[in-house]
């Protein structure tokens, strides 16, 4: 498995929204608040994770032979853009979400997360790439998706390919800079090393009057308690990028499928350093109950 050390990385801001447009810093301004606001650095190793969307396991064998595959034709984008922020630790809370008031002052480092998903086929043939989760990097959703499709020339597929105990598997391939991921029960593949800045900012938060997730109907005959927890991007605006929704742990699809529903409605004062606003990942938990 190759690794490449990237050693050339660019930050983006954007220019907060909230204030008047003739008193909106500039780019260069913003690049320069950027620089001012960097605290020091730390290592960072993207992994890549390979597996089933049914929640079944791959063949070991299989799971290696097609990771390398694609990764021996991915080219990691030069600069590398970094913009998304990482998360603030989820608050959890016993009963319902609260909000604090107040800023919470942080040092955090960019991330890079995308998820990606696409089929296999007994010949060794790849359908359609979809971003289940785009990276929100310049170049680097396309870059993967070039690389499951460049694989398909490789003959290593057809032999995976005939591995499988079905004509066509969805697979998922998740590539990120956070720390180790428990859920997905696979060893990683190393993508890339680099070395991240750290900045210090204003967390991003929840603002106004919360919508409260419904109970969902398809749990209305258990009526168990129960709890999801989601992943989105807060962008520079302060809206939560739909297509970062993720849910990360749920007691059930009905209740992820409530939370993820409920934070497309929620409204958040973006993470920002000085007047510049940046997108931040924010873990969001809820929890149901029928029970006054």
């Amino acid at each position: 498995m190759k690794q490449i050390v990237i050693s050339s990385f660019v930050l983006c801001l954007a220019a907060a929204s909230s204030v008047p447009a003739q008193s909106r810093p500039g780019a260069a301004e913003c690049d320069s608040v950027l620089r001012a606001a960097r605290v020091d650095s730390l290592p960072v190793t993207a992994r890549a994770y390979l597996t089933r969307q049914d929640g079944e396991l791959l063949p070991s064998r299989v799971r290696l032979l097609l990771t390398e595959a694609i990764l021996s034709h991915f080219e990691t984008p030069k600069p590398l853009q970094l913009q998304v922020f990482s998360a603030a630790p989820a608050q959890m809370r016993i009963l319902r979400r609260e909000t604090l008031g107040g800023d919470s002052l942080a040092i955090r480092a960019p991330v890079v997360y995308g998820w990606y998903a696409f089929p296999l086929r007994r010949d060794g043939a790849v359908g359609k790439v979809v971003p289940m989760t785009p990276s929100m990097v310049s170049g680097f959703d396309e870059r993967v998706a070039a690389a499951i499709m460049a694989a398909v020339a490789d003959t290593v597929l057809a032999t995976v390919g005939r591995a499988l105990d079905q004509d066509s598997l969805m697979l998922d391939l998740r590539i990120t800079t956070e720390s180790e991921d428990s859920r997905l029960r696979v060893p990683s593949a190393t993508v890339f090393a680099a070395i991240f800045p750290r900045l210090r900012l204003v967390d991003a938060k929840t603002v106004g009057t919360l919508p409260l997730a419904r109970y969902p109907r398809d749990e209305l005959d258990d009526g168990r308690d129960g709890e999801a927890l989601i992943r989105v991007v807060v962008d520079g605006s302060g809206a939560p990028v739909i297509p970062t929704v993720e849910v990360l742990h749920a007691t059930s699809r009905a209740f992820g499928f409530e939370a993820a529903m409920t934070v497309a409605r929620y409204h958040f004062a973006p993470a920002h350093i000085g007047a510049c606003t940046v997108p931040q990942v924010m873990l969001l938990p809820f929890w149901f109950s029928l029970r006054p």
